[in-house]
């Protein structure tokens, strides 16, 4: 039975801005998020647009029927058989790493006298995209990255309505698209959530990069997932495991945290300095791809909900284009600086403004900050939206459900 296909938001832009254009489309992102069904979008769009079918080539490499073309010269040799007429081929290819030389034969493609070829590729790994990317098609390619659903996307995904209820679930079980058809019982979307997991850190992270102390790599992940929301560095997970009789190098530490961030399961926030206008090198946050993963490592529990409402609206910040940072100013952080295009936003994130304590810790950073961009509140608060000084109070539900989001 051939599966529905849903709208995601960005696919209509990735055709109008890349559409034979002389680049290479490389959409990357976590393994389950999207990236397969985004190209069978992009197939979709294109015939849409009158591309014939029959010079469209979909290939995923993960797939056993294909795995005669996981050899690049057999792949080459299969697109030039299609192209040999002059006609034009669009050409994509799925999870591309699994196919053997596949940065040769993608750069020979794309460089082809003989064969005239539009390219998307999608991949799971950061570091092997960007290093060989980098040598063998500099300056050819852009990156769009793929993303699980963002609220709005995991309504429609799940023909659901905004509700308290709704949100709710989506702050549990995240958005991975694949879980629409897995919510019958907490059995099932745990099941679904540590295939993604057990995949992506046995396939991504240790065969990739050949760990071999399984258990360290482990604990560093169960520590991040302890401390999302918190400041922490490389030395203080080193001194943790020493405390619990564990020797972990920093050097480790840091090797292990890139290698999460390479396959697109973490993401490190660093600390800017709003008055001083620099990066702080020392001391940053970690947060997850997608909350889901949380949730799968330990369950849901009311001391995680601050750190969890940050994750959420840190990926809605990636989403929508911005650049993101913990700010510092004095002796106060602010949740997240995000600058786009010149522009800045400041963004604080607290499950309720319960008590005056509360609201005044909230507020005084925000305070602190002298120029004109906005600045913002978010709360589970169930409030009409306030303005006091400059500073906007609104509903988080609301704030996701604003605009649009692009992949």
């Amino acid at each position: 039975m051939k599966e529905k296909l849903y709208e995601r938001i960005g696919i209509d832009e990735i055709i109008s801005l890349y559409k034979d254009k002389p680049v290479i489309k490389v959409i990357q992102g976590i393994r389950r998020c999207g990236k397969s069904f985004m190209l069978s979008l992009i197939e979709k769009k294109l015939v849409e647009k009158g591309v014939q079918e029959t010079n469209i080539l979909n290939v995923n490499f993960e797939d056993f029927e294909n795995a005669h073309l996981l050899d690049s010269r057999a792949l080459y040799e299969e697109v030039k058989k299609r192209g040999t007429n002059g006609k034009k081929l669009y050409l994509l290819f799925d999870e591309i790493q699994e196919c053997e030389g596949w940065e040769k034969c993608v750069n020979s493609l794309y460089s082809s006298k003989t064969i005239d070829a539009d390219i998307y590729i999608t991949g799971s790994n950061a570091n092997l995209l960007s290093s060989e990317l980098a040598t063998y098609l500099s300056g050819r390619y852009v990156v769009i990255n793929a993303r699980p659903l963002s609220y709005k996307e995991f309504l429609y995904f799940n023909s659901s309505q905004d509700s308290a209820e709704n949100f709710n679930k989506f702050l549990t079980i995240g958005g991975f698209p694949g879980l629409k058809d897995m919510m019958e019982s907490e059995t099932q979307i745990r099941s679904y959530l540590e295939g993604i997991y057990s995949t992506v850190i046995l396939k991504d992270i240790i065969k990739r990069n050949k760990i071999r102390e399984t258990g360290l790599l482990e604990k560093i992940i169960l520590y991040t997932a302890d401390n999302i929301g918190n400041i922490f560095s490389a030395k203080r997970i080193s001194d943790f495991m020493k405390a619990n009789g564990r020797n972990l190098s920093v050097e480790t530490v840091y090797s292990d945290l890139q290698y999460l961030q390479n396959a697109f399961v973490l993401h490190k926030v660093q600390r800017y300095d709003i008055r001083g206008k620099k990066i702080l090198e020392t001391m940053e946050k970690y947060y997850f791809e997608d909350q889901g993963l949380l949730f799968y490592l330990h369950g849901f529990k009311d001391t995680y909900i601050n750190g969890i409402l940050e994750n959420i609206v840190f990926s809605e910040l990636l989403r929508r284009g911005y650049q993101v940072f913990i700010g510092k100013i004095g002796d106060t952080e602010i949740d997240f600086m995000a600058e786009k295009s010149g522009e800045k936003i400041y963004v604080q994130v607290s499950y309720l403004l319960s008590s005056e304590e509360t609201k005044e810790r909230e507020y005084r950073p925000l305070l602190e900050v002298k120029d004109n961009f906005p600045k913002l509140i978010l709360t589970m608060d169930d409030l009409p939206e306030s303005n006091e000084n400059g500073i906007i109070r609104k509903n988080i539900r609301e704030w996701l459900l604003e605009g649009s989001s692009s992949n």
